[in-house]
């Protein structure tokens, strides 16, 4: 028995099935990044985002990555403290002596802030793009063994002179940007990327990302998840 469709109806169930398998998928930018995510404030520079603030404007909302090193300054330029009493955070402008150059957004959701008379809000997302993976250790350990891929440490060189995943090159974050030409041979092959705890690996992905790098993998919770697993580090 003859059971193939005629032309016509053929046509009409491979054009079901392709509406079928792009339901739930958001359309995505020439980066990969969902069309319809919302804008990310600032810019990065070294490794840390420069946000400026408005004074004037009511309720500002901020829009950052999870992993994101920021660095409010308002638009004006002059001294502003600002505190996020949720994440248990401050940061002052301009950065006293012995003091962070940003606050450190270690996990998504919305953090009311205040800077004097301004408030605000932190919104920090996750990081979504096609080229863009997170594993586990265990799943990492598992990619690094079967896929083989080009390990980043994006850490300081103290961190990785007191261990590190075997084979990986040193770049830290705050000098990736410049350094990208030196990994350019590495763009269309597996990039795992790892940091102490998953923040600095994101924000360097990103950065891979952004340049061009198809297949970037991410160590989510970084060297805490992996040594707590039980898995080497080589000095």
């Amino acid at each position: 028995m003859n059971r193939r469709l005629p032309p016509a109806l053929a046509l009409v169930a491979v054009c079901c099935l392709a509406a079928l398998g792009c339901q739930g998928q958001p359309a995505r930018n020439d980066q990969g990044v969902a069309a319809n995510a919302p804008a990310i404030s600032g810019k990065l520079e070294a490794g840390v985002r420069i946000v400026a603030l408005d004074p004037a404007a009511p309720d500002v909302v901020v829009r950052v990555y999870r992993g994101d090193y920021v660095q409010p300054v308002l638009a004006t330029g002059a001294p502003l403290t600002v505190t996020v009493d949720s994440l248990k955070q401050s940061f002052t402008w301009p950065v006293p002596e012995g003091g962070k150059p940003y606050l450190k957004m270690t996990e998504s959701g919305r953090f009311a802030f205040s800077a004097g008379d301004l408030r605000g809000t932190f919104e920090v997302v996750d990081y979504q793009a096609s080229a863009y993976h997170e594993v586990g250790a265990a799943e990492g350990a598992k990619l690094i063994a079967n896929v083989k891929p080009f390990v980043l440490d994006v850490r300081t060189q103290g961190e990785f002179a007191e261990g590190h995943l075997q084979g990986a090159t040193l770049v830290p974050v705050q000098q990736l940007h410049g350094r990208l030409g030196e990994l350019g041979a590495h763009k269309d092959e597996p990039v795992f990327v790892y940091c102490h705890s998953g923040n600095r690996s994101t924000v360097a992905a990103k950065m891979l990302v952004d340049a061009g790098f198809t297949n970037v993998t991410n160590l989510r919770r970084g060297t805490i998840e992996w040594k707590a697993a039980g898995l080497p580090l080589v000095r």
